[in-house]
């Protein structure tokens, strides 16, 4: 629904923003640094039984993958440099891309080095992958990085715990979708391409690993 009241600027953004409260939450609840977090310490607490090892790799990528460009758009926006922390306009996601993809190299030379589970190194290589096209796919049109982070945790816990595992995610796919419809952050093109990104993402690793090994 849009309101088209005659009223003052910063009034109507607080009843808009009022009125889809829920799809801000959402937006904020479920952002890909969220999930991502989250996910990554879910694998590290059921994934072996090495558990406090896990954590601490869980750790490093929750800091260098999903707090750093958190952290640095969270600069950026107090400094006015950045609208807000959605980064609504795709100029904006340049350079936090290019630190989650820094962030996730490390990740990797660090799991590489100091004897991880792979499966950490599978999820860093997934990620870096889904940033990487991203990166690229911003160039030309405004991707829905919110569909592509909830559907590369779909498509990975599919392929690494199963395909009942990864459905499972499913339904905070469709919210997140409906989210930010709502808030008209993109269109359903964008959407979607998002989310093909992020189901192929996984799927592209794991086919280049196999041709590696």
């Amino acid at each position: 629904m849009h309101i088209r009241l005659p009223l003052p600027a910063s009034l109507r953004h607080r009843v808009e923003s009022e009125e889809h409260a829920w799809a801000f939450f959402v937006s904020h609840l479920l952002s890909p640094p969220v999930v991502w977090a989250v996910w990554i310490y879910a694998i590290a607490w059921t994934s072996g039984l090495e558990r406090g090892q896990n954590l601490l790799f869980a750790t490093l990528f929750a800091a260098a993958v999903c707090a750093a460009p958190m952290l640095f758009v969270s600069l950026m926006v107090r400094n006015g440099r950045i609208g807000d922390l959605h980064m609504r306009e795709s100029r904006e996601r340049f350079i936090p891309y290019s630190i989650a993809i820094i962030g996730g190299l490390i990740c990797t030379f660090a799991y590489s080095h100091i004897g991880a589970d792979p499966i950490f190194y599978l999820v860093t290589l997934a990620t870096i992958v889904e940033l990487a096209l991203m990166l690229v796919g911003t160039v030309f049109i405004h991707v829905s990085f919110h569909a592509a982070g909830m559907a590369s945790v779909i498509s990975a816990s599919a392929l690494m715990f199963g395909l009942g595992n990864g459905l499972v995610f499913l339904p905070l796919l469709l919210l997140v979708v409906l989210a930010r419809l709502v808030l008209q952050r993109h269109t359903p093109a964008q959407i979607m391409l998002g989310a093909s990104i992020g189901v192929l993402a996984p799927l592209a690793t794991v086919a280049g690993l196999g041709m590696l090994i």
